[in-house]
Formats: C-alpha cells, sequence, structure tokens
C-alpha cells in the first residue's frame, strides 16, 4: 500500500486529485442516474397514456356489445311475435278450411243422396281428404312448436308451404266432386 502511495506521490498525484477525480466520477454517475431516471419517467408516462387509451377502447366495445346485445333481444321479440301472429293466421285459415269442407261434404251427401254414384268411391275419397286434413293438424301442431322454440329462419317457409298445401288440398276436392 505504501508502494502504491509512493508511486502516486512521485507521479505528481495527490490526495486532493484522487479526491477530485472520485467527486467527479460520482457527478457524473449522479448525472447517468438522472438521465436514466428520466427516461424511466417517459417510458412510465407513456404507459400509462397507452393504458387510458386501451381502458376507453374496451369501454367503447363493451357499450357496443350491450347495445347489440339490447337489439338481438329486441329483435327475437319481434320475430317472436311476428311466428304467433302468422301461426295464429294459419290456424284459422285451417280452421276455415275444415269449415269448407264440412259444407262440401254435405253438400256431397246431399248430391249422393239425389243421384246414383258409387258410395263406397265417395266414401274412400271422403277417408282421404279427413287423412290429409289431420296431416295438415300435425304440420300445423308442428309450425306451433317451431314458434315457440323461436325458430323464425324455418317457420314462414313451414306456413307458406301449409298454406299452399290447404289450398291445394280445397282444389283438389273441389275438383275431384267435380264441383270446379
Amino acid at each position: 500500500m505504501e508502494n502504491f502511495m509512493d508511486r502516486l506521490g512521485d507521479n505528481g498525484i495527490g490526495s486532493q486529485d484522487i479526491i477530485r477525480a472520485n467527486a467527479q466520477a460520482e457527478a457524473m454517475e449522479a448525472a447517468r442516474t438522472r438521465q436514466e431516471a428520466e427516461q424511466y419517467k417517459a417510458q412510465l408516462e407513456e404507459l400509462r397514456r397507452s393504458e387510458e387509451e386501451h381502458r376507453k377502447a374496451i369501454d367503447d366495445a363493451n357499450e357496443q356489445l350491450a347495445l347489440l346485445s339490447r337489439r338481438i333481444d329486441e329483435n327475437d321479440v319481434r320475430i317472436h311475435d311476428v311466428g304467433v301472429q302468422i301461426y295464429r293466421n294459419v290456424q284459422a285459415v285451417v280452421e276455415k278450411t275444415k269449415e269448407e269442407e264440412k259444407q262440401h261434404l254435405k253438400t256431397l251427401e246431399e248430391m249422393i243422396e239425389g243421384s246414383n254414384v258409387d258410395v263406397v268411391s265417395l266414401i274412400r275419397k271422403i277417408e282421404k281428404n279427413y287423412e290429409e286434413i289431420r296431416s295438415l293438424e300435425a304440420k300445423l301442431e308442428t309450425i306451433q312448436v317451431g314458434v315457440e322454440t323461436k325458430n323464425s329462419a324455418v317457420t314462414p317457409l313451414v306456413i307458406i308451404t301449409m298454406l299452399l298445401v290447404a289450398a291445394d288440398l280445397a282444389f283438389n276436392i273441389l275438383v275431384r266432386l267435380g264441383i270446379i
């Protein structure tokens, strides 16, 4: 150690020079530390701004999602209401068709009494028409189940099909009876 001190003294470096050098080194280290601290503060502030932007974007997305959810719920209610209304209309048409068929059967009975028609074949036709009406009722029940489960994509097509089938059935009965 003394050798080191002697060498320092020989080179002209004194203890004051060492103290000044240490002070300069500490000052440089403090400046570097302050600079790093400023960089960290700037990065932290950038992260905070970024977090606020992300939080705002998430809040906006949640609002849009809530709005979309409300619209879907409203549409489900509207679709269900329309499906129920269509079901009731079809049911009314089927009931009206039943009444018309009863009236046609009554007319047919009157015609049979007044003419010489093959009663057995006529009864078979009536039974077949009755089976078709039963089939329509079963299909109508299927439509009702579809409406109650909010199967809105298929229900309108089934209802339209049922109306067409009912109209076709009525037309075929009138043709077979010779009324048309």
